[in-house]
């Protein structure tokens, strides 16, 4: 099963010991992004876990191990660092929303 596979591959990514990179953006509704990446062998930004504040004022979680459900999802494609909503933050500004978030 594809979503098998992906979430396979998007462990094996977060568990490496590759360096993790975070990012912070908010759309012109004001809902809030946070992305944990890393950087796979052709050099994409994958996410392996992501927060979100939404419209709603919910804060919602995904990773490899909750890819997805019926209020929102991990991306299934690389960041695109070209994006200028996207801003570098801290591991510690992330994990903060990580764990203020629910999956």
């Amino acid at each position: 099963m594809l979503q098998d596979r992906r979430k396979e591959a998007l462990r094996a990514l977060d568990e490496s010991d590759r360096p993790h990179w975070y990012w912070h953006g908010v759309d012109d509704d004001g809902h809030v992004w946070l992305f944990e990446t890393v950087i796979d062998d052709g050099g994409e930004y994958w996410p392996v876990r992501h927060a979100e504040l939404g419209s709603d004022g919910l804060a919602r979680r995904y990773s490899w191990s909750h890819i997805e459900d019926e209020h929102g999802f991990l991306p299934d494609q690389p960041i695109d660092l070209k994006e200028p909503l996207l801003q570098p933050v801290s591991a510690a500004t992330f994990e903060s929303a990580w764990r203020r978030a629910r999956p």
